[in-house]
């Protein structure tokens, strides 16, 4: 009972992450033990079955229990590698330089800058919660795992972010020199071979980060102040829209979904020179499809957390919150200046849920308040999300 308990615990809450098959294969033989022992028992005469039923069902609980050890060992190197700057290829950037804790796992830039001082083309997305995710990326749907998400700001090369794979070698031995680094590796990976590989830093990185996950902010808790309250119910209702995109309670249909025309929307911020396009340095995903159609298609972000991961949209092109909503309510965004001059209210590849609507002051204010119940303070208290260094 109390593994089944860990484990939908997990599910809901993410405190940790079990091979799905292996779970089942578990739950599986100690549900038929479970059911042998109750039968044998009805024999008092049968001892030696009975020994043996329970001596399986404590073998099971021990497997899963070492499983989940194993996970938190990798955790916790994970955790390291995350936070320590000698990743990048000069030691000036780490992961948690563009996913910094104080500000959800973002970093507060338009465009987050590498370690050579390039900004890549996306605003930082949070990685909190990431490991419920079916997509990754802002345009590219290829990306469906952490796995695969990983390699690219430590090994991508346009622009090059962190150029692990500049300096592996030299890396590696810093691992196999460093005393805690040696202790972590050898506790995580003893049941390996070889010690201090590429696919160990990424999966263990990986699995820090599958780690962080935030459910405890006011709406969790259901501790709504009125004015909360009513800012749900405009968020909820068919005028606004907004939980058709963002519905609860990861809000963001890319958790819920691999169907690419939900998880990717053209929300009509570009039209340039009101061609129906988006500017063409960053077309979305119509980059990875080649469909016209998909041009201006991004990610749809989580809200959580949304009031402290300023500024938004794909580009960072959005200051604040109030502008985001305004763009919305207008049913697109006009620009009236610069390369990107045209009205994307009227780009014909915008999703028909962007259609405008009418809010007042006051109801703008009630909205706002809704999310910043999305907000989980225990981020900026749990040492588990603080560097180790």
């Amino acid at each position: 009972m109390n593994f089944y308990i860990r484990y939908w615990s997990a599910k809901i809450i993410g405190n940790r992450t079990y091979n799905k098959k292996k779970v089942k294969k578990n739950l599986n033989t100690l549900k038929f033990y479970s059911f042998a022992t109750i039968n044998a028992m009805q024999n008092t005469k049968n001892i030696v079955k009975i020994c043996f039923v329970l001596t399986v069902i404590l073998y099971s609980i021990s497997y899963c229990s070492d499983a989940d050890n194993i996970k938190n060992k990798k955790q916790k190197l994970g955790k390291y590698l995350f936070f320590d700057t000698r990743l990048s290829l000069n030691n000036t950037k780490s992961c948690a330089s563009c996913h910094n804790p104080a500000f959800a796992f973002t970093d507060g830039y338009r465009t987050s800058i590498t370690a050579l001082g390039d900004n890549v083309l996306h605003n930082s997305p949070s990685i909190i919660n990431a490991v419920y995710l079916k997509k990754f990326d802002w345009a590219n749907p290829s990306i469906s795992n952490l796995y695969t998400q990983v390699k690219r700001p430590l090994f991508g090369t346009h622009p090059i972010e962190l150029g692990l794979d500049k300096h592996i070698y030299e890396f590696k031995k810093i691992l196999a020199n460093n005393n805690l680094y040696k202790k972590l590796f050898e506790e995580a990976y003893s049941h390996e071979d070889s010690l201090y590989t590429t696919s160990q830093i990424e999966n263990s990185i990986v699995a820090y980060v599958q780690s962080i996950t935030s459910f405890n902010s006011n709406f969790d808790d259901n501790l709504l102040t009125e004015s909360q309250q009513k800012g749900f119910a405009l968020f909820t209702n068919n005028t606004l829209n907004c939980s058709k995109c963002h519905p609860p309670p990861f809000f963001t249909l890319a958790t819920q979904t691999n169907n690419l025309d939900s998880i990717y929307m053209n929300t009509g911020l570009y039209n340039v020179r009101n061609k129906d396009v988006y500017p063409n340095y960053d077309n979305g995903l119509a980059n990875f499809t080649k469909k016209l159609t998909d041009d201006g298609k991004f990610k749809i972000p989580s809200l959580r957390n949304v009031l402290i991961t300023s500024p938004y949209l794909h580009d960072g092109s959005a200051a604040s919150i109030e502008e985001v909503i305004d763009t919305y309510a207008r049913g697109g965004r006009n620009i009236t200046v610069g390369n990107n001059i045209g009205d994307g209210k009227l780009n014909k590849n915008k999703h028909s849920l962007i259609n405008g609507f009418k809010i007042s002051k006051k109801e703008k204010q009630e909205l706002i308040d809704f999310l910043s119940s999305l907000t989980d303070s225990s981020l900026f208290n749990n040492p588990h999300f603080k560097s180790p260094f």
